[in-house]
């Protein structure tokens, strides 16, 4: 099997891994869609009754029928799974029931809306992660998914439809799926479907209709889906190639070009970027490392090649070959390339004779099953290289001195030679010869090869072959025999360095993938992010020698300069600008980049799968001008690897915290509870007291004082811990709502008669409205709420200061604002003040920071908005937006 035939083996034990993974685990089925209506449900269903009909066991753990009578006729005949019922905010709510689905353990089951948000209180936070530990479990999975509700295409879409998509599923699902199906039909035909009513109810359709549905919208979603699906099924194509080692299948087109250190690099990539462009296809940038030696100049211009190709989206892909063409060949199988993008070859005759032949030439010949693009290069004559600079491309690092070894070790075997000439002869002393160059291929260079072919072949002939001591050879079989001994020592050369070289690369690959191993069981043996960073640290220092760092990014997101630990050596502030771009950008710059070069150290992100978590330093001990391609991507790849790893220390730090603060809300829930309960019931007896000693029984005007101070300190108190309880009820998501259609000028006149001893001291002005709507609300919350706010502006007011309380309509929406002219509140405390227990700094003590947040909680279990807004010229002004309902139809009285 030829080199270029012979498949990846790492590209094969993945594939191989991955299928081992999968068939631990249940099979993901998604029924994809452009949007609602599509008939997704509809074949996932049918989907189901074909497996139930093939012997398998299924169970309809959720489905949405949203009124279909066509959908909901399939149901029949499938067992399904009663919903397991949960209680949020005292309301019964229906959500799948994951227990009895693992229990009962069928072969398939239906779950419907993947994207659905779970309601608190289940096992996972969304659907998506029950229908996780489902395959888990071995048990395979239909369901159902439109196509705005992933992930990567949540801004497309939205900006496409101006409709915020507030449920989302990570792309790695359908990464998982075994199979996606995409259930596809005409926009014109949903349309249809939409207005007769097979879509939504008649209201729903008409608002629909209105905002979503949309031809023209419609038509971009199903081409998002379209695509989508293609990208998937190519995946799949280039997977299943790594298993097979026959020509590409060309179902799409996707190019490729080779990537060298000759500055013609860059027009081909150019010249292939627009090709793939006219194409909408994918291209690859594929550099071939051949073994030989580039200057630092060559080198450079290589890297800044590379560069180019990612900046213009290209695949870059780097291998190591002795054979540029057989190294094309095999990528171009292995990724499945239909056309190959190369530069119009000039003529290295050296080269070609001992590569056999042109890179043009070789891959027309032998590649059959890809189109070869040759592209124009200008001053092709200038280009063409003497002997002498291809011979060069040959030489080692060693210098002339490789090339002084190889002449003595030839003059040894030579007087060796000599030694035994009249004993076996001229021609048994050629082979000796061939020996030698045979031994300097194995530890020289291909340039010490042809040396020694050369001055080995002139050697035996002056000293060996008659007539002696002169280069004339007098027998017509003795010409033939240097000549062929010329060629035979060569060609042998040559495989035997080529040999070398090969098992270099083998032992090069080998060295990466043992220093790879070595960081990852660090940083899995590591106890904390601290170890695993200084090891890999102490690691990368002693490889590339240098000095490494690591910056962290703080709470804030920005870079922590103070942690001295991870990173010892101090920047100056020139060095923190450089990897403070870095950070920000998340590109490499500094020393060894073409960003910010001047910078003394390399500074590389430390990218995660979501987020940037810190920037990777390294300083150089000795000043080099900069890494090798080698030294650049293994780095490269160990940086990538620690950032992963930081990311997950970050992520399980962040759930171990938020796991520790539900803990700690459900202590102080219990605890607040528990005190406002013990209060209140001392405190009644109080205001009972009170009130009956507030009578014509005391004639003492001192008396009837204290009596008015007990009064009022105790409805403060009251106030205080209906606060609390209702903080209680609304964290623990145990308060229900009685919505009733209440009048809002009834609301504020109850709310002013019940406070206005606290009001007393101020100017109420009442604002509404005339012919207000009436709006369905908790009467008792909203009276809690909409006190809260005036008995706030009275308290952070002066006495005979005007608050004015409005209300009217705007847009479908009912405002009620509440106005008072205080001293308002600073601006940089404006974010904070609806957290619980929170006091603007500066305030008159008293309360307990929990009358806003309670407002806010409220009006949001309304579905509705607060925001505050200063009061001009001072004050503030807390406006609430409720959404205005179809009004209630009343009753028409009859006359008697």
């Amino acid at each position: 099997m030829t080199d270029e035939s012979r498949l990846d083996p790492d590209a094969l034990l993945k594939v191989i891994d991955d299928e081992a993974k999968l068939r631990s685990q249940g099979k993901l089925r998604v029924f994809l869609g452009m949007s609602a209506g599509v008939g997704k449900t509809y074949a996932m269903l049918k989907a189901a009754h074909r497996a139930q009909s093939e012997g398998h066991s299924v169970l309809v753990g959720v489905v949405e029928t949203h009124g279909r009578s066509e959908t909901a006729e399939l149901l029949t005949g499938l067992e399904i799974l009663p919903r397991k019922i949960i209680q949020h905010r005292g309301i019964d709510l229906e959500e799948l029931d994951l227990d009895a689905i693992l229990i009962k353990k069928p072969d398939i089951v239906i779950v419907d809306e993947l994207p659905h948000s779970n309601v608190p209180g289940s096992r996972h936070e969304k659907r998506y992660q029950d229908v996780l530990e489902i395959l888990r479990a071995g048990i395979d999975v239909f369901t159902a998914l439109n196509v705005q509700h992933l992930e990567s295409r949540k801004d497309a879409v939205e900006s496409i439809t101006g409709i915020r998509i507030r449920e989302t599923v990570p792309d790695s699902i359908l990464d998982q799926a075994t199979l996606v199906e995409v259930v596809d039909i005409a926009p014109s035909e949903l349309l249809k479907r939409l207005a007769d009513g097979k879509v939504y109810l008649k209201d729903k359709a008409t608002e629909a209709a209105a905002k979503f549905f949309k031809e023209d919208k419609l038509t971009a979603l199903r081409e998002i889906a379209l695509r989508m699906t293609a990208e998937r099924v190519d995946q799949d194509l280039q997977r299943f190639s790594v298993k097979r080692n026959d020509s590409p299948w060309q179902t799409n087109e996707r190019l490729l070009v080779a990537v060298s250190h000759s500055p013609y690099s860059e027009k081909l990539l150019r010249a292939t970027r627009r090709l793939a462009y006219n194409l909408e296809s994918p291209w690859i940038a594929v550099h071939i490392d051949t073994g030989i030696k580039l200057s630092d100049e060559d080198q450079a211009q290589l890297v800044k090649n590379l560069h180019l190709a990612r900046e213009l989206s290209a695949e870059v892909i780097t291998t190591t070959d002795t054979s540029i063409a057989s190294a094309i060949k095999r990528i171009a199988r292995q990724k499945n390339v239909t056309q190959v993008v190369v530069g119009r070859p000039t003529r290295r005759w050296f080269r070609d004779v001992i590569e056999g032949g042109s890179l043009l030439s070789r891959l027309v010949n032998e590649s059959h099953d890809v189109d070869v693009h040759v592209i124009r290069m200008e001053n092709l004559k200038h280009r063409r290289p003497s002997f002498w600079a291809e011979l060069a491309l040959y030489r080692t690092k060693t210098g002339i001195i490789k090339y002084w070894n190889t002449l003595c070790f030839l003059v040894g075997v030579t007087f060796f030679s000599a030694l035994f000439q009249d004993y076996i002869g001229y021609r048994a002393i050629g082979f000796i010869f061939l020996l030698a160059v045979l031994i300097v291929g194995m530890f020289g260079s291909i340039g010490a090869v042809l040396f020694a072919a050369a001055f080995s072949a002139l050697f035996w002939d002056f000293l060996f072959i008659a007539p002696r001591f002169t280069f004339t050879i007098a027998s017509p079989e003795d010409i033939i025999l240097c000549i062929s001994y010329f060629a035979v020592a060569l060609i042998t050369g040559f495989l035997t360095n080529r040999i070398r070289f090969q098992e270099k690369l083998m032992r090069e690959r080998e060295e990466r993938m043992e220093v790879l191993y070595r960081i990852l069981k660090d940083i899995s043996e590591s106890y904390d992010k601290k170890e695993f960073i200084q090891k890999v640290r102490a690691r990368v220092g002693q490889l590339f020698d240098g000095e490494c760092g690591v910056l962290l990014k703080a709470k804030e997101s920005v870079l922590d300069f103070s942690n001295s630990d991870e990173y010892p050596l101090p920047l100056n502030d020139k060095e923190r600008a450089v990897a403070l771009w870095t950070f920000q950008n998340q590109k490499a710059a500094g020393w060894s980049t073409e960003t910010l070069s001047q910078a003394q150290a390399l500074y590389l992100p430390l990218n995660g799968m979501n987020e940037t978590v810190g920037v990777f330093v390294f300083r150089p001990e000795k000043k080099i001008r900069k890494f090798g391609l080698d030294q650049e991507t293994l780095l490269y790849t160990i940086v990538g690897q620690l950032g992963f790893s930081i990311e997950r220390h970050f992520l399980r730090k962040r759930i171990i915290e938020a796991q520790r603060v539900e803990d700690s809300e459900k202590l102080q829930q219990t605890i607040l509870a528990s005190i406002s309960h013990e209060l209140r019931t001392p405190l009644t007896a109080i205001l009972g007291s009170a009130a009956a000693l507030d009578s014509d029984l005391i004639s003492n005007p001192l008396a009837k004082d204290i009596v008015k101070d007990i009064e009022f300190n105790s409805e403060r108190l009251n106030r205080v811990i209906e606060n609390l309880l209702d903080m209680s009820r609304l964290s623990s998501g145990s308060l229900a709502l009685n919505l009733e259609w209440q009048d809002i000028s009834d609301l504020i006149g109850v709310v002013l008669k019940k406070h206005a001893k606290p009001l007393q001291s101020h100017r109420v002005e009442v604002g509404l409205q005339s012919e207000l709507p009436l709006v369905r609300m908790d009467f008792r919350l909203f009276e809690h709420a909409l006190a809260n706010l005036i008995l706030n502006a009275a308290q952070y007011s002066q006495p005979d200061t005007k608050i004015i309380i409005r209300a009217y309509t705007h847009e479908k929406q009912l405002v009620l604002e509440v106005k008072d002219h205080g001293a308002g509140i600073p601006v940089e405390f404006i974010g904070q003040i609806f957290e619980k227990f929170y006091r603007v700094p500066g305030t008159l003590p008293g309360g307990t920071g929990l009358g806003l947040s309670i407002v806010k909680n409220i009006v949001e279990l309304h579905r509705g908005t607060i925001l505050y807004h200063k009061n001009e010229p001072q004050g503030s002004r807390f406006i609430i937006y409720l959404p205005l309902e179809p009004q209630p139809t009343l009753p028409i009285e009859e006359n008697a």
